[in-house]
């Protein structure tokens, strides 16, 4: 596996980061809304330099045990009080958090790892991801996590167990899918590509280049460290923007919006890490290395 240059996926964001704050900016979009996506930006930064620079943090050995908790914790939105209508966000104070970005692109991370030690938790994780965007609902982020999980059978490496999960997730999608979504699409957060073009055909260029930056670095990623996990997670946001012209879910890192902020450095410094892990332990444990412990046949 080779390494991946430490801050390339960190900086690969940035620029879709400045468009977005740019487009709230000259159209005058409240300033808290605008305060709130710069705090969003500098904790989600802090969080990437922790994961990536910390020498105490360590990935655990199950990974499907770490996927298992994101997953459930998608199910943390239906046990609010909200008032009636989809239920995929968890509020802290003034502030609402979008779940499925911020651990769905992890999870399918984790679960790209080339060694499954467990079998029963590892489908218990997908299989709980997909039920509670169902019950959300939220068609938009379960087709994007099946296509994610697409990569990962294409992989062929457990194939049968990962290709039973991704049916069970693509019938999710379909589900999903035919239950109506009340929500009004928000011009500076499902529709932001809308707002770009309406400021001019060079501010929409340069939104959807900025958008495409983040994806050509994950896949480039992906082909220099042999990881499945990271093509998965390519292929999440790549779904995500092509739903964009939908405007049924945010669009990451350029539509206002802190869980996908936050949810994409997460897996950048998880992807990171790995890569340039001094650590054995974790080199073993996400890349799977002929000769290494965790390379076992399964």
């Amino acid at each position: 596996m080779n390494p991946l240059p430490r801050y390339l996926l960190y900086w690969s964001a940035v620029p879709a980061i400045a468009i977005s704050i740019w487009l709230l900016h000259i159209t005058q979009v409240p300033r808290s809304t605008q305060t709130l996506q710069v705090i969003a930006v500098t904790l989600a930064s802090l969080a990437f330099v922790v994961i990536v620079r910390s020498r105490r943090m360590k990935v655990p050995g199950n990974t499907e045990r770490l996927a298992l908790v994101m997953a459930l914790s998608l199910f943390v939105p239906l046990l609010a009080d909200t008032p009636s209508g989809p239920k995929r966000w968890i509020f802290l104070g003034g502030a609402r958090l979008y779940v499925a970005p911020m651990v769905l692109p992890a999870a399918l991370f984790l679960l790209g790892a080339p060694l499954i030690r467990v079998p029963g938790l590892y489908a218990a994780s997908v299989i709980a991801a997909g039920a509670a965007l169902v019950l959300q609902p939220d068609a938009s982020q379960v087709s994007a996590f099946a296509l994610g999980m697409l990569a990962l059978v294409v992989s062929r490496t457990h194939f049968m167990l990962r290709f039973t999960l991704l049916v069970v997730l693509l019938s999710c999608a379909v589900v999903a899918w035919h239950i109506p979504d009340p929500l009004m699409p928000v011009r500076h957060v499902e529709g932001v590509f809308s707002l770009a073009a309406e400021v001019s055909p060079v501010a929409l260029v340069a939104a959807l280049a900025c958008a495409a930056l983040p994806v050509t670095a994950l896949i480039s990623s992906a082909w220099s460290t042999r990881s499945s996990g990271t093509f998965a997670v390519a292929v999440y946001y790549a779904a995500l923007f092509a739903q964009a012209p939908l405007q049924v879910t945010p669009v990451p890192l350029v539509g206002f919006g802190a869980g996908p902020i936050l949810g994409y450095f997460l897996v950048a410094g998880m992807v990171s890490r790995a890569s340039n892990a001094p650590n054995p332990c974790i080199e073993r444990t996400l890349s799977g290395k002929p000769g290494s412990a965790a390379h076992v046949k399964s």
